[in-house]
This record gives C-alpha cells, structure tokens and sequence, in this order.
C-alpha cells in the first residue's frame, strides 16, 4: 500500500472516529460530553483534597495541590484512548458488524486503528486544554487557593504534551488486543487499567510513595514521566526527564503494535473477528 492510499486511510477512519465520538447531531450532548466530563475528573481529586484538608483543619500545601492538579489535567489524553480503545473492538466487531469487513480491505486494522486515534487525540486535545484552563480559574479566583503555575518553557510544555499522546497510542493498541480474544471485558477492562494508571501512574502521589519497591516503575510506565516533565514545565521541582519520556513511551508502542498483530493473527486463526455473543 503506498503513501496515498496509507493517508486516504488514516483519513477516512479518522472520520469515522470523528462521527462515532462526537456525535456531532447533538452538539449540547457533545459539549457535555466531551468537555464538561473532562472538567469534573480534572477537579474531583483537588477538591477532594481541599475538602479533607478543610475538615481536619490543616493547611492546604499548594505544591501538592498543584501536584494533583497538573496529574489529573493532563490524565485526559489517556483517559479517551482507554475508553475509545476499550470498547473499540466490541462497537466494530458485534454492534457495527464490521470488524471483518475492515480487516479484508486493502487497508490494514492497525491503519484503521490509528484514524481512529487520531479523531479521538483532536478531541481530547480540546478536552484537556478547556479543562485545564476552566479547572485553573475555578479552584484560584473562585475558591482562592494557590496554584504554582510558573510556565518555565512553552516548547517543553508542548513537547510533554506530544510524549503523553505517544503514550496514549500504546494503550489504544494494547486494549483492543484483549478485546479480541474475549468479549468479557469490553466494558470493564477500561476502568481496570485507569484503576492501575491512578495507583502507579504518578497521578496523584509519586508511585515510591507506596514501597520503595515501586519506584522503578516510574521509568517503567510511559505516563510517569511524561506527566512529570508536564509538572517540571510547569515550574515544580521534581525529577523528570523529557527525553526518556518519549523513549519509554516509544518503547511502548513498539511493544504494544507487536502484541496488537499478534492478538489479530490469533483472532483470525480462531475466527473471533466476526464472532459475536458471549464467549
């Protein structure tokens, strides 16, 4: 398949993705579900934080504050590419019926795949940065706390950003190459693993913080670096490393494309692509 045809590809199922996620005949539901959803994962565990401080009566730390903060903003990206990449293959494959048809295309399921990624970062993109910016002007001049939000350079920031949606390529491959050799987990399996993105993804508290037997995990995982460079761009003083992130997050996407082919030789051997039911 040469170049055109690879970009017609990513084109056409880029907007597929688009139709499917945004729902564009119902812009209120979109808007609401794609911004303001966003909004309230992005504030929940800094207030829940403002509030248990408030209740015991300790002092809020704005460096933890804005620690939970910058974690919780930038979780987004991945967020979307584990729900989208979660269901992917039991919306195509059972509800749409059309998970053989894409796969015998002169088009390939990881060209396919990728479109989709591709609508999904455009719109978690907009999610994060709205998000962001409304969560920010919430918590400091509606409720008065402090954030440490001191920018210290606008292309690591923005090269941060792209290490996260290296990342999030890595979870969209990898969902769905579980999804096709089960349909048990095709609505939970998101939930598990943002489960585990929370406990040891260096989102709310740094992963050393349960064992020092954890903390090589932050160099294991491509979100923990990613999000720290975030925060260290941010102006906090902490231990990050920009270009590891992106090595550690490419590393996973090498990973996660091989385990991603694999699953689909696999399915087609078992003839799990067009299979529906329970099973």
């Amino acid at each position: 398949m040469d170049l055109k045809q690879i970009l017609r590809s990513l084109y056409a199922s880029a907007w597929v993705g688009w139709q499917v996620e945004s729902n564009w005949t119902e812009p209120f539901v979109f808007i609401g579900l794609q911004i303001i959803r966003p909004l309230a994962s992005t504030l929940l565990f800094p207030l829940l934080y403002i509030v248990g401080m408030n209740f015991t009566g300790t002092p809020v730390d704005s460096t933890y504050l804005t620690y939970v903060f910058v974690g919780t903003a930038f979780l987004t990206p991945y967020i979307f590419a584990a729900e989208t990449g979660g269901t992917i293959v039991s919306q195509d494959r059972e509800r749409y019926g059309v998970m053989k048809s894409i796969y015998i295309t002169t088009s390939s399921l990881p060209t396919y795949f990728f479109g989709r990624f591709l609508a999904i970062a455009a719109i978690s993109l907009v999610s994060t940065v709205f998000s962001f910016i409304l969560s920010y002007l919430f918590i400091v001049h509606i409720l008065g706390y402090s954030l440490l939000l001191t920018p210290t350079s606008i292309p690591n920031i923005l090269a941060a950003l792209i290490a996260i949606y290296v990342g999030s390529v890595a979870i969209f491959y990898l969902l769905p190459s579980i999804n096709f050799l089960t349909n048990k987990l095709q609505w939970s399996l998101t939930y598990y693993f943002l489960g585990l993105l929370y406990l040891l993804g260096d989102i709310l508290f740094p992963v050393e913080s349960l064992s020092p037997w954890a903390a090589p995990l932050k160099y294991v995982l491509p979100i923990n670096q990613a999000l720290n460079s975030v925060r260290a761009s941010f102006g906090l003083d902490i231990e990050a490393n920009l270009t590891y992130a992106f090595l550690i997050s490419s590393l996973w996407v090498t990973l996660s494309l091989a385990v991603f082919g694999g699953a689909v030789r696999r399915a087609r051997a078992k003839g799990l692509l067009d299979k529906i039911g329970w099973w």
